[in-house]
């Protein structure tokens, strides 16, 4: 098989950064900070953007009381709770710049992890993360020994290890994604992403609920699109885990319904991307 030919280097280049907060109101103001203190010290422009989905708590008025302590935070709201795929839309409705990562306002998804990811977007379209922390159970842990093993001796190859337990419902979904769209991942539900933004053009996200972040992989996939391996996230000692809320919900099948029988690929009117000033040069001598 051919190599595939290079894509433009984009690791340095501006970022948005857009956070999808629900009912987050007791640590959303710790995470903006967070976020825009490594942010700050990146060294570059960037977006951070808080969409709100309807939530009932405080989470956009705390949000709005940062602004004057973060110029480059952003507030969005829906004005009734619609799901992480209509906030994800908001968001990428809004992103201004060649880099695109989303996450939950979450505490076990902090910018920590965002180095590992633009370290693996050079040569991809899109990077997604993996939720490690969960050890992989005594059986599951032989059948997939003894599948590496029947895989070394007949194709003489075999699959890496599981990082980390996802739950049955998260590696039936992955199997799901696999079997219908192609979709070599792994944490095929995993909300800490990073892509190129020039791909939404053709990805309009449909999905209102959580299969929407399959959704994202199955089109880019299918348009040709270039997914990194996924990156284990969190330190090697404390690792993040995926809890049981972040499973499929009830919306999920019918997201998923929909998408395989009427895809749509666009296209999405983008705003134009904000690119970054350029450096002034002082001749030498």
């Amino acid at each position: 098989m051919p190599d595939l030919p290079p894509l433009p280097p984009v690791a340095s280049q501006p970022l948005t950064v857009a956070l999808l907060a629900d009912n987050d109101a007791a640590h959303v103001s710790e995470l903006l900070s967070a976020w825009a203190q490594h942010l700050d010290g990146m060294g570059r422009d960037y977006q951070l953007l808080l969409v709100d989905d309807g939530s009932a708590d405080a989470t956009t008025e705390r949000a709005d009381a940062l602004r004057g302590q973060i110029p480059r935070l952003e507030v969005l709201r829906l004005e009734k709770r619609s799901g992480v795929g209509a906030a994800l839309r908001m968001a990428i409705s809004a992103a201004k710049h060649p880099l695109f990562l989303y996450t939950l306002c979450d505490p076990r998804f902090g910018p920590a992890d965002l180095p590992r990811l633009l370290q693996a977007i050079d040569p991809v379209h899109c990077v997604t993360g993996y939720r490690a922390g969960r050890r992989v159970p005594l059986a599951w842990r032989t059948i997939g020994l003894l599948n590496r093993f029947l895989c070394r001796v007949i194709l003489s190859a075999a699959p890496a290890p599981l990082p980390g337990w996802l739950g049955m419902k998260g590696h039936a979904v992955a199997l799901l994604a696999r079997v219908f769209f192609g979709v070599r991942n792994r944490d095929v539900l995993c909300p800490y992403r990073l892509a190129r933004r020039e791909i939404f053009a053709r990805i309009p996200i449909q999905s209102d609920r959580t299969f929407a972040h399959v959704e994202m992989l199955a089109k880019a996939n299918f348009l040709g699109c270039v997914l990194s391996e996924d990156v284990p996230l969190g330190d090697p000692g404390r690792p993040v885990r995926a809890e049981p809320r972040d499973g499929p919900d009830a919306r999920f099948y019918q997201d998923f319904r929909r998408v395989l029988d009427r895809p749509y690929f666009g296209p999405t009117f983008l705003p134009a991307p904000e690119k970054a000033e350029p450096t002034e040069t002082v001749p030498a001598g």
